[in-house]
């Protein structure tokens, strides 16, 4: 029984040695912030481009929320064939860094995506991930 006890209080010095080390050794990271809304712009504007999303490829609308406040929305018209999940989820973990969260909330029977770029329980942009119609993708402009 006591060599079993002596086995068991080894290894767990032996943890706690290897995690203290771990922890010693990992380089310090610090979580970095979006001080101001036009950083969270940037910051939404980049990770579109990282997506492949050009400044001519959405609209970007102020939309009143009341009579003191206006939000930035950004409009994004995706093929049917593109998956908006998979667009919340390369914004969701770009954003999550910063403190920001992402929830969304699909449309149905459009299955459209509102995406909310929220801080502290606060929603500051919204983006709306819009189907386009497949026939007017052939229709001239």
């Amino acid at each position: 029984m006591k060599t079993g006890r002596k086995t068991l209080t080894i290894l767990l010095f032996l943890a706690c040695t290897l995690s203290s080390a771990i922890l010693i050794l990992s380089p310090e990271t610090t979580p970095s912030s979006v001080r101001t809304t036009a950083q969270l712009d940037s910051l939404i504007v980049l990770s579109l481009q990282e997506n492949g999303y050009d400044n001519g490829t959405y609209r970007i609308f102020n939309i009143p929320v009341d009579s003191d406040f206006s939000r930035k929305t950004y409009r994004l018209e995706l093929h049917p064939s593109i998956s908006k999940t998979s667009l919340h989820l390369n914004l969701h973990q770009r954003m999550l860094p910063f403190g920001i969260h992402t929830p969304a909330r699909v449309v149905f029977p459009e299955k459209d995506m509102n995406i909310y770029f929220t801080y502290d329980g606060t929603i500051f942009r919204t983006l709306k991930l819009t189907t386009m119609d497949p026939q007017s993708e052939s229709e001239p402009q």
